[in-house]
């Protein structure tokens, strides 16, 4: 079994860095860039955690209500690629306009499936703003949690076996800065 971080750690060079660090509420601002967990109501139970995975290839388009029904997600991460980061990098205008929301009704029923995480390679399943908290508020209500800005890569679909999930459960803001490492059955 092969393991690799694909968490981002931000440092202080980085553009993204200095966006939060400008922001009236810098220390809300500072959990949320990188990989972090959203937290707007309640944090998961345990701080660590190994679970199984299903990877849905939304490089061409976010997934369809077909695409869901049906799915076993019971306990697992749903992990999405959209080839965001892999494509543009973190961080930067290319990167935020791309669009990797999820339709509402795609939402209800991936949370209906009952998984643990989501986790994708981008800032979020929901459009800046509002509907990005309500989104992620919508998942905590399903003990489901969003993980944004993961840096996963094409080569990893047909590996990728297990995710081993840990962030400080302390940590003041609603984003909470998330380690993530791939677990695999080869070496990428």
């Amino acid at each position: 079994m092969y393991q690799k971080n694909i968490s981002i750690d931000i440092n202080e060079s980085h553009p993204a860095y200095q966006w939060a660090k400008r922001q009236s509420d810098s220390v809300n601002a500072m959990g949320h860039i990188g990989t972090h967990i959203d937290c707007y109501t309640k944090v998961p139970e345990e701080t660590k955690y190994r679970t199984s995975v299903h990877i849905i290839d939304c490089s061409q388009a976010m997934p369809t209500l077909e695409q869901i029904e049906g799915l076993d997600l019971a306990d697992k991460s749903l992990v999405l690629y959209t080839s965001n980061l892999e494509q543009n990098g973190y961080g930067n205008p290319n990167y935020g306009a791309q669009s990797t929301v999820l339709d509402s009704g795609v939402l209800d029923a991936i949370l209906a499936c009952q998984p643990m995480f989501i986790v994708i390679d981008s800032y979020g399943i929901g459009t800046h703003g509002d509907e990005h908290i309500d989104f992620d508020k919508r998942c905590e209500s399903h003990d489901c949690f969003v993980i944004e800005n993961v840096s996963l890569t094409r080569a990893m679909l047909d590996h990728l076996i297990a995710l081993t999930i840990s962030f400080d459960a302390t940590a003041a803001s609603t984003g909470k800065r998330c380690d993530v490492i791939a677990l695999s059955d080869t070496q990428y």
